[in-house]
């Protein structure tokens, strides 16, 4: 909350919410990612701590044991220039603030300065001092008094001091990496244990943290069909029948593909659920996405922008995007190559080894580029040759706009799709898309998707399309030709999304941090990495390469 500024006026003064300045106490860079970036992550015990309070707050004045209740006063104190809301402001004899909490009754100090400060705000309207308060610990079903002492109010003092510092200095507070982070709601956003691992300040991760969207995803490509909201359910309809009927709560994206019609309250649904909605052309091509208003971490898009005029930054970024994918590709060669057995591919894996050695120290973006040509150049004169002799697929090299044959058709739909995954991951994130270091800013063009998909080219697309080549997965019957190119028809299409499907869920180990943990949250990773890179977390971006 701010005052209004204008001519002669002072500048505008922040309240902070009394409720992030006692989170200090127990981790400041939680307290960083609320207040400065605006992180509103949720999990199990936030939304269980959510439905209690709404039960509490279903009647806001009573009358219990004697004692009269105002429920969900708000409080605000002008020395302090904290805001807040006290839960329960209970009278018996005297006013004292009632903080209720989820779990068992325990000690823990940023509890007691939070109520502290709600007393010290209130003390401002009452024109009276406050003795005590209480915190009610749901899980015990029990209360725990608190005294408001000389000490625990020159602690909520400095806590509020410590906060206007960190908000000044715009500094990310280091992680904790301990036994706090368990459980955290931001724990995916923070990465604790990766980033001290990436520093070099402890031995590794122990395990990933799962991210809230499993990837379940709502793929529709039937032309003529509609979806339609019912309720909390979605449902895809065909004239009269009914295709499918699926709860909202299991969709975390949609995808439609061609002349699929969507109903605005469908719309308005998805908009307000923050499920992102992409749109593919029959032949594949990215149309778009319908995604909610643009994440409000401001922060993260002022470091993006500063490192994208920055051209050492951006140099530095679009080598580490290269390298990346030419590794991966090389590798995929390798692997394919140990059955094989084949000398042309032997010499476009050495070939390519120079190409990636010699990325690495471009000097000039434009040999960058040029560098990154040759290389996908070798990878595509032989990808052929990965390709069964038996199936009835040919490859004699790239093409696009439209594709010609069927592997450039795979290939062109397979990369469509994955864009719009890193697309969704980039949003995610707080990223702007459309703003890239390695590929050009053009209009209506991802190009930091596009610079963080390159590296996944090969070892996701690539691999969805050989795989389904030489395990029999597609026939020449799964295509069509029109207006001068090859694309995947209806059947096609299914079953090119299926493996595919099943790839961005397949679990991998993480060459780095030695968990296992599926590609699709490996792309979010990759776009938190780069951020903290951006904000100086970390020094540089280390692309995801397989072995």
């Amino acid at each position: 909350m701010e005052e209004n500024s204008g001519p002669g006026r002072e500048s505008p003064v922040q309240y902070l919410p009394i409720s992030a300045v006692a989170e200090i106490l127990y981790c400041p860079r939680n307290f960083y990612y609320r207040l400065v970036e605006g992180a509103e992550d949720s999990n199990a015990h936030l939304l269980e701590g959510h439905l209690q309070e709404e039960r509490r707050n279903e009647r806001e004045r009573l009358v219990r044991e004697k004692a009269l209740q105002l429920r969900s006063v708000m409080v605000s104190s002008e020395r302090l220039q904290l805001l807040g809301v006290v839960d329960v402001l209970e009278e018996r004899g005297e006013p004292y603030p009632v903080e209720y909490k989820k779990g068992m009754r325990r000690e823990n100090l940023n509890d007691d300065v939070q109520l502290c400060a709600q007393a010290m705000a209130l003390e401002e309207h009452l024109g009276r001092d406050l003795i005590r308060g209480y915190i009610y610990y749901a899980g015990s079903h029990a209360r725990r008094e608190v005294y408001f002492t000389e000490e625990l109010r020159a602690l909520v003092e400095s806590t509020v001091r410590r906060a206007r510092a960190i908000l000044e200095s715009g500094a990310i507070p280091p992680p904790l990496a301990d036994n706090r982070c368990r459980g955290c709601a931001l724990q995916s956003r923070c990465l604790p244990e990766e980033i001290k691992y990436l520093k070099g300040e402890s031995p590794g991760p122990v395990r990933p943290v799962p991210g809230l969207n499993p990837g379940r995803v709502l793929y529709v490509d039937q032309q003529g069909a509609c979806i339609r909201r019912k309720g909390q359910r979605l449902l895809v309809t065909m004239e009269k029948e009914t295709l499918a009927d699926i709860p909202l709560c299991n969709v975390d994206q949609v995808v439609l593909v061609g002349g699929v019609n969507i109903s605005t309250p469908v719309i308005k649904l998805l908009l307000e659920s923050g499920t992102p909605v992409s749109f593919l052309s029959t032949g594949g091509a990215f149309r778009g996405v319908l995604e909610p208003s643009l994440n409000r971490n401001c922060i993260l898009r002022l470091a993006q922008y500063g490192a994208y005029f920055d051209p050492v930054n951006r140099l530095n970024l679009a080598r580490e995007f290269v390298r990346g994918k030419l590794a991966n590709m090389r590798t995929m060669l390798l692997r394919y190559n140990r059955e094989l057995h084949d000398t042309e591919i032997d010499a476009a894996v050495r070939r390519m080894a120079r190409y990636i050695t010699a990325a690495a120290g471009a000097g000039e973006p434009s040999l960058l580029l040029g560098l990154e040509g040759m290389g996908s150049r070798e990878y595509f004169r032989v990808f052929g040759r990965l390709i069964r002799r038996e199936m009835p697929f040919m490859f004699e090299g790239r093409n696009r706009r439209p594709p010609r044959d069927p592997v450039n058709a795979m290939l062109g739909y397979c990369y469509s799709m994955l864009m719009k995954d890193l697309r969704s991951a980039v949003a995610l994130v707080g990223f702007d898309p459309y703003l890239g270091f390695f590929h050009e800013a053009k209009y209506g063009r991802p190009a930091l998707a596009l610079d963080l998909m390159e590296e996944f080219r090969p070892i996701v697309a690539d691999s969805v399309v050989l795989t389904a080549i030489n395990k029999g997965m597609i026939s020449e019957t799964d295509f069509e030709y029109r207006l001068g190119g090859c694309f995947l028809n209806d059947t096609g299409r299914k079953k090119i999304y299926r493996a595919y499907e099943e790839r961005r869920q397949q679990q991998i180990t993480h060459p780095l941090f030695g968990y296992r943990l599926p590609y699709r949250r490996v792309f979010e990773l990759q776009a938190r990495f780069l951020g903290k890179v951006l904000q100086k977390e970390l020094d540089r971006y280390i692309p995801f390469t397989v072995r």
